[in-house]
């Protein structure tokens, strides 16, 4: 082996491999697309239950954090992981979530794993997260995903009318003052709005608040 060819072989990338119970493998190019399509597989129903942090803030969270804002990449229903490690670290912490879910997952660390995704999955869980909000005057909100497709109708439909009508949501308000969940996202300077995780929850919520309003839309999903 010549110079080059160790240089070669001294830099190649180390790639994650992640098998589930079920026999589901994935390893995507990079370790953070493995880490993010495992997130996505796994599911954003049990983040809230994962207890790990990055930096001293939850490696999961639905908020960007400022100063990491260069490392928090989206996940799925508008959680966002803070990617600010290297792919032992993601071995690491996949290996702690897998036990703390009790998920039985292999997690796997090596330079010379093959490319393989599920793109059948990948293609569902993609258009699961779509959502598409037309309003009486044409237009047609439609983001890249269904959590910023559901701010934006919001907003559109007016914070302050939804505000005025106090739309109750769970154990509070749908929109409040401060923040009560870990469920909401900060909508404006004082306001704070509750996001479904699932998009079929954001479309009940559309449609509540539609009908509420008197204002007449069309939403899809999927």
């Amino acid at each position: 082996m010549n110079e080059k060819d160790e240089l070669r072989q001294r830099t190649k990338k180390k790639r994650l491999r992640i098998t589930f119970p079920d026999g589901k493998v994935i390893c995507c190019k990079s370790s953070l697309s493995t880490m993010i399509a495992t997130f996505i597989e796994i599911g954003s129903d049990k983040f809230p239950l994962i207890d790990m942090t990055m930096c001293h803030l939850p490696l999961l969270s639905k908020t960007i954090y400022p100063k990491y804002e260069e490392w928090m990449k989206p996940v799925c229903d508008g959680w966002y992981v803070n990617t600010q490690s290297d792919a032992d670290t993601r071995y690491m912490q996949l290996r702690s979530i897998s036990n703390q879910l009790s998920l039985g997952l292999v997690v796997e660390v090596g330079a010379d794993f093959d490319v393989h995704t599920d793109s059948d999955t990948s293609k569902r869980k993609r258009n699961s997260d779509r959502l598409q909000v037309t309003f009486p005057d044409g237009e047609t909100i439609g983001k890249g995903n269904a959590t910023e497709t559901y701010l934006e109708a919001i907003k559109k439909m007016g914070i302050n009318d939804i505000v005025r009508k106090h739309i109750p949501w769970g154990k509070s308000e749908l929109i409040t003052s401060t923040q009560q969940t870990k469920y909401q996202v900060q909508i404006d300077e004082q306001r704070w709005l509750t996001t479904p995780t699932t998009t079929k929850e954001k479309v009940k919520v559309l449609r509540i608040v539609s009908a509420m309003l008197r204002i007449k839309i069309e939403v899809s999903c999927g």
